[in-house]
């Protein structure tokens, strides 16, 4: 690049800046308004939400009613004697509690800040992302170290790499396996104890990729319009309402420390129970979440959780809460199944 002269004499004078230093002075670098690069989870990955019976409650703590369904199923029928009354039955009622526990978090954004931000930075949009992200992974990994292990649910199941035993299968990375019949064979278990046919599916990462290239699986759906082994083909293949895949990541590292990013759930593993969609009174579910609704009436969600925003003026800074209280409970041990290392 030539530098431009005037009279025999750099335009610049003696020092004249180099091409690169020219190029800096002509275009002074800005974000750019129409693209930004921020990894945000999809919620369609984490299975808290759905993988639970959403209760609203009112109260922070309170308790409900159970039943004992042995006394509902016996046949205890007779015939009426001449005269004389029927035959006496009668029921057993038991109790169960919840305590929804509230979980926060809060960013603040300094008045130094707002004045120094440039497009297409956004605050306040940033913090409120930061702070869901982070309430949905706590959500999460708390429904996995509650539900999604082994030693929670009466009926749990084994995966092994061959002579499979009793409460054993053979594991699904064997083209010999049969994951239809391994599903069938627990929902007959569950239907057996409870009455209650299981609606959902929950499917670690690597169980997932397993099956969607598993000979048998294949083999029943090359004649369909896809050919592939999406969700929605696993769920009708497997006759569950819903079928999702775990596939939430967090970061297990400290803040400083190299980032450790792992799935939350366990990918080897999936588990098989009842939600049901719509709980009301007298209606049974594995898992509960018991929202508290009434923690700021009006206000909070139906997932009890809520934003708030305020000013902090002795720190000159905006400040934005999330708030969330809820209890995610195991309601009936006998609606579920636990499937341990279903592959390798």
């Amino acid at each position: 690049m030539h530098i431009l002269k005037a009279g025999g004499q750099d335009v610049f004078g003696k020092n004249s800046p180099t091409a690169a230093n020219i190029q800096g002075a002509l275009h002074v670098d800005r974000y750019l308004t129409d693209f930004s690069m921020m990894f945000v989870q999809d919620e369609s990955g984490m299975v808290s939400m759905k993988a639970a019976s959403l209760i609203p409650v009112q109260n922070q703590t309170d308790i409900y009613v159970t039943y004992d369904r042995g006394y509902f199923w016996r046949d205890e029928a007779l015939p009426r004697p001449l005269g004389g009354r029927p035959q006496q039955v009668g029921y057993k009622l038991g109790s169960a509690s919840y305590t929804a526990i509230e979980y926060g978090l809060e960013a603040t954004i300094d008045d130094r800040q707002r004045v120094n931000a440039d497009d297409p930075i956004d605050l306040d949009e940033n913090a409120v992302i930061l702070l869901t992200q982070k309430m949905m992974i706590k959500q999460e990994r708390m429904w996995c170290q509650r539900f999604f292990t082994a030693g929670i649910w009466t009926s749990e199941q084994a995966g092994v790499a061959s002579s499979p035993g009793a409460n054993q299968f053979l594991q699904f990375n064997d083209a010999a396996s049969n994951p239809i019949d391994t599903i069938d064979t627990a929902k007959e278990i569950l239907m057996r104890a409870t009455g209650y046919k299981p609606n959902t599916l929950v499917l670690g990462s690597k169980v997932k990729k397993v099956l969607r290239s598993h000979p048998d699986i294949s083999d029943r759906i090359k004649y369909t319009q896809m050919g592939v082994a999406d969700d929605a083909i696993l769920a009708s293949l497997f006759e569950v309402e819903n079928l999702m895949v775990a596939r939430g990541v967090y970061n297990s590292a400290n803040e400083g420390a190299t980032d450790s990013f792992q799935f939350i759930a366990d990918e080897t593993a999936m588990w098989l129970g009842y939600i049901d969609p719509n709980p009301s009174v007298n209606s049974p579910t594995a898992i509960a979440n018991f929202a508290w609704t009434g923690l700021i009436p009006g206000q909070t969600s139906k997932m009890g959780g809520v934003i708030e925003r305020g000013r902090d003026d002795r720190a000159h800074s905006d400040y934005i809460q999330d708030r969330m209280a809820f209890d995610l409970r195991l309601v009936s041990q006998d609606l579920g199944c636990f499937f341990n290392d279903a592959v390798v």
